[in-house]
């Protein structure tokens, strides 16, 4: 995507893109969906979805950065990584429950995550970058998964499972740690 300006014209043009791929989303799914249809839905011509959007994964992984910096860290734990914050509304929800966008998400929930993350777990177990990033995608990877299972609805049992996942993360790490 392009670097977008503070445009008022630029703003409302993303914004019914933006409608557009969540109405057909709800109505067709992503892979039924085309830059076609958005630009129909959305009232725009083609040349003015591309300005903003390489296509319409270029879209799609926008709205999963969006989804994942609105994402709420849990109570008490501001540092929870991107695969344990529930999604902040209904909109993301939606891309989070979905078979299709899952994968993606776990993706970018990775790349974001990884740059941060694999440093710490080098740290806390003496393991090389390479075996670090192993278990950072297997911790990732299933958190999201329990993540998902749950429906992402917060409260009293996906705080619990949250702790759980961490419990089990540490438990790992300090094995790792104390390894001979």
């Amino acid at each position: 995507m392009q670097e977008p300006t503070l445009d008022r014209r630029t703003r409302y043009t993303v914004m019914v893109i933006r409608e557009a791929f969540f109405e057909l989303f709800r109505e067709v799914g992503f892979n039924k969906m085309t830059v076609a249809d958005i630009c129909r839905r959305a009232d725009i011509n083609r040349g003015t979805f591309y300005l903003h959007y390489e296509d319409k994964f270029a879209l799609l992984d926008a709205l999963i950065d969006e989804a994942l910096e609105a994402a709420p860290p849990l109570e008490g734990n501001a540092q929870a990584s991107l695969c344990q914050r529930a999604p902040a509304n209904d909109e993301y929800l939606m891309l989070y429950a979905d078979d299709e966008v899952f994968s993606r998400i776990a993706a970018r929930v990775i790349e974001q995550g990884a740059q941060q993350t694999v440093p710490s777990i080098m740290e806390r177990t003496g393991l090389s970058e390479q075996d670090a990033y192993l278990l950072f995608v297997h911790n990732a990877y299933g958190n999201l998964a329990v993540n998902r299972l749950l429906g992402w609805k917060r409260g009293p049992e996906f705080d619990r499972a949250q702790t759980l996942l961490n419990l089990y993360s540490s438990g790992g790490m300090a094995a790792l740690r104390n390894r001979a």
